[in-house]
């Protein structure tokens, strides 16, 4: 979905040379050998056909249960008259739907099948961000291959809807594909619609469809009303979150503004038209993309919160403390909004508040390393650095490579004239931030 602003024909070029250096199964490490060698047989490849019986797309899926349950995204079923899934040797005839999610790009087909091979999904609420994750699928024609990364993030859209954000490379074909953890349970479904290489992709969570799998109703394919995909809302969406993901903000823009046209009151579309906004420095314009999102949804805390955030960016520390304090009346027990209203704090100079804003941020969430790093940058800024350090180090031992945490760190020894512990934080940086370490080290040493 992440796209890089270079000629297409490099990058096609280019990423497909990446593809058959991490696809191929045959390369990868030991841990993706053993996920693909126990899994990989209930991964399918998933065949739409017109009313004339020409393929028109092909992604991939998953078997959730022996009698032929498969899960894939809907974008890959749009527009088709016939199915076909193709499951190792054998090919089934799909029935109908189990369930359809248009809004959130899945679907559960149900073919003719028995004594399949299954997979079992995970609980996304015990997942870690930098945690190893597996997507096998079948891109470009290379059927069941294997990519790997880490779950970069779960991107929170609203308090109801998520979106997974891994490194895994995912192509044309891989969507419908399953997104597995270390244990080989399935934490999403691999979402594919941006052409071009790319090192942070989407998924769905797999939860989504946790309370489907066992459904009985069959819809058959004549009977349900599957749209054009691209004529959705949804794909306009989605599309302009892949465009903002790249930091193509013209082309997140105009998404977004698709979107709208096609369903004016649709709250994602105008959130996300304000953090396009927001990445051109259009402060203004993003202002009111937010406040459109606010009335279409006033009892939901994030677009408050990334009001907060525009306001911020133009020194509007107070009216950016109030939207802060409206996501947190609406949602008191998410960290993000306190971990905002710290940060506002500090750059009101409310060194104090911002303290208290931050900590109760990581009661919240313990293990919370950017809000550790930021009480630690308070205690500093007050020169409590005995304390400084303290945090500091609960930002390393939450996330071993923060670079700044090491530098901020060696700074806080040094106010206390232990050059000594300054120069072990200095050996770490140097191998994670080799520049920030010669600036580290000059400071030791001046």
């Amino acid at each position: 979905m992440i796209t890089s602003i270079l000629n297409q024909k490099q990058i096609s070029s280019f990423f497909m040379l990446l593809l058959m250096l991490f696809l191929c199964p045959s390369i990868v490490s030991a841990d993706a050998n053993k996920i693909f060698k126990d899994h990989s047989k209930a991964v399918v490849v998933i065949i739409a056909y017109d009313s004339q019986g020409a393929a028109i797309s092909q992604g991939s899926g998953f078997i959730v249960r022996a009698d032929g349950a498969v899960v894939t995204n809907y974008h890959v079923i749009s527009n088709a008259a016939d199915i076909t899934i193709k499951a190792g040797s054998k090919v089934l005839r799909v029935e109908g739907f189990l369930h359809i999610d248009q809004a959130n790009d899945v679907v559960i087909l149900k073919a003719d099948g028995k004594g399949l091979p299954t997979l079992k999904i995970g609980n996304l609420s015990q997942a870690n961000i930098g945690e190893k994750v597996y997507v096998i699928g079948s891109p470009k024609g290379l059927e069941n291959t294997i990519s790997d990364g880490i779950l970069s993030g779960i991107r929170e859209l609203t308090s109801e809807k998520k979106v997974l954000q891994i490194s895994a490379p995912i192509s044309p074909g891989s969507s419908g594909g399953p997104v597995f953890n270390e244990r080989g349970e399935v934490l999403g479904i691999a979402t594919f619609l941006l052409e071009g290489g790319q090192n942070l992709n989407f998924a769905m969570p797999a939860s989504l469809i946790q309370n489907y799998i066992r459904g009985g109703k069959v819809t058959p394919l004549k009977d349900a009303e599957i749209e054009d995909y691209k004529k959705t809302v949804e794909y306009w969406f989605y599309l302009g979150l892949a465009y903002q993901e790249s930091r193509m903000y013209k082309e997140a823009i105009e998404a977004a503004k698709q979107a709208i046209r096609i369903k004016p009151d649709y709250f994602y579309a105008h959130n996300s038209l304000g953090l396009a906004y927001k990445g051109l420095g259009m402060y203004k314009e993003a202002l009111e993309a937010y406040k459109q999102a606010i009335r279409i949804k006033p009892d939901e805390e994030v677009p408050y919160y990334n009001l907060g955030g525009v306001y911020i960016a133009l020194g509007m520390y107070r009216e950016a403390i109030e939207a802060t304090k409206q996501a947190i009346r609406i949602k008191p027990d998410a960290e993000i909004p306190y971990h905002n209203l710290g940060i506002v704090y500090a750059k009101a100079g409310l060194l104090q508040e911002a303290i208290e804003a931050t900590k109760q941020a990581i009661r919240i969430k313990p293990d919370f390393a950017d809000a550790h790093f930021n009480l630690a940058a308070d205690y500093a800024n007050l020169g409590m650095n005995k304390d400084a350090i303290e945090q500091f180090k609960q930002t390393i031992r939450v996330k071993p490579d923060y670079a700044a945490a090491y530098y901020y760190l060696g700074l806080s020894y040094l106010r206390l004239s232990d050059r000594g512990m300054a120069l072990e934080q200095y050996k770490i940086l140097k191998n994670l931030d080799p520049e920030q370490a010669n600036k580290l080290f000059n400071l030791i040493y001046k």
